[in-house]
């Protein structure tokens, strides 16, 4: 392809060209709008229902956490030497209250607006949006990594807690909670902020990487179909053109794909190590009790700490199980755009004037659909 020739699917306006595909069906914007709007009536019940009763649960906490605790007191030497104290009564007694219910509100806030801006950004997306795409583009694409940021950082507070109670065996685990907020608040702020500075939120009449109509990373404009009288500078050469996209894959990850990638891989890691932990811990304590020179509690006890601890893990593992299941097929599709980014850039095609040149990417967009569904159901999973 020669140099000079100016690219074709965006015509630097931000409005969309004739002939060129929606990024779903019209079947599926409305799934996809039902779905969201479902996912903001759930997370808005979650955030009403614990701030009307928050006062009753904090209370039926504290009095069965003191219950149980008085129930299991041990004398001094005993709490010293006794194999069931390999978290710290502090850990324990944290883990044994309800799943904490400031993440939870919070988590509810974040889950509503993300949803308020994915219902935005899909309705720039649609077929015959009046408004100006660019404008519209810029600014759903703030608000939805942000929030997705938020969404997964709040719910990662989860894992940071389990590493340092189970793993770690720190005590002091929620003194870090507001530290650990309000710089996740400042980076999702940043990392949002940045693409608009870079000016890599934009319009996209057609991605070349999924050969449809969206919102994207990539700035790739055409300055128009006519060659009469345009300055040379303005035109789009093949360099140019593979510049623009290796800056957009660059801030797509740096400020977004990257963040969720390492959070949900650290989410799994965290949920297979506390797993085997609490496993092993069992196997210890069973193989122990015969052992007559090391001080154990009745069986009795080690068996409600077992069935405690087992109901600990399932109700705690909850946030970071969800970061995984709902944002998986995000860092799959990330991966995959990736991918098709740099065939593209080697076929050397990015620079054609016919777009016919390019086919559809049906498999990328049916990925990117799929996380788009699990993302509205991640509301859902806060019931």
């Amino acid at each position: 392809m020669t140099s000079g020739v100016p690219i074709s699917w965006s015509d630097g306006r931000g409005q969309p060209d004739d002939g060129i595909s929606a990024l779903f069906s019209p079947s599926e914007f409305t799934g996809l709008f039902a779905l969201n709007g479902f996912s903001i009536l759930c997370s808005l019940f979650v955030v009403i229902f614990i701030h009307k009763y928050r006062n009753d649960i904090t209370v039926m906490a504290a009095t069965r956490q003191q219950h149980t605790w008085q129930q299991r007191q041990l004398s001094q030497p005993q709490r010293q030497r006794s194999i069931l104290r390999p978290m710290g009564t502090q850990a324990k007694m944290y883990l044994s209250l309800p799943a904490p219910l400031r993440l939870l509100f919070i988590a509810s806030i974040v889950d509503v607006l993300y949803s308020v801006f994915r219902i935005y950004y899909l309705t720039v997306s649609m077929p015959g949006f009046g408004g100006d795409h660019q404008a519209n583009c810029k600014a759903s694409m703030t608000g939805v990594t942000f929030f997705n940021l938020m969404s997964v950082f709040v719910r990662a507070l989860l894992s940071v807690h389990l590493q340092l109670l189970i793993l770690s065996n720190v005590t002091r685990a929620l003194a870090y909670e507001r530290h650990f907020l309000i710089g996740a608040l400042l980076v999702s702020l940043v990392l949002s902020v940045l693409p608009v500075i870079t000016n890599n939120y934009v319009w996209l009449s057609f991605d070349p990487t999924m050969g449809s109509a969206h919102c994207g990373y990539f700035p790739l404009h055409r300055t128009t179909d006519d060659l009469v009288d345009i300055p040379s500078e303005y035109f789009w050469s093949e360099s140019m053109a593979q510049s623009a996209m290796r800056k957009g894959l660059v801030i797509m990850w740096a400020t977004n794909f990257a963040w969720l990638t390492l959070t949900v891989f650290y989410g799994a890691v965290v949920i297979v190590s506390v797993v085997i932990r609490m496993i092993h811990r069992r196997s210890n304590v069973k193989s122990l009790a015969k052992n007559q020179s090391v001080i154990v509690e009745p069986s009795q006890r080690r068996r409600e700490f077992v069935h405690m601890t087992t109901k600990v893990v399932r109700r705690i593992l909850q946030f970071p199980l969800m970061v995984v299941v709902c944002h998986i097929l995000e860092v799959v599709y990330g991966m995959a755009t990736l991918s098709r980014a740099v065939q593209l850039m080697r076929s050397g095609l990015l620079s054609a004037d016919d777009v016919g040149r390019f086919e559809s990417n049906k498999t990328l967009t049916r990925l990117y659909l799929a996380s788009h569904i699990m993302l509205g159901l991640e509301g859902l999973t806060m019931l």
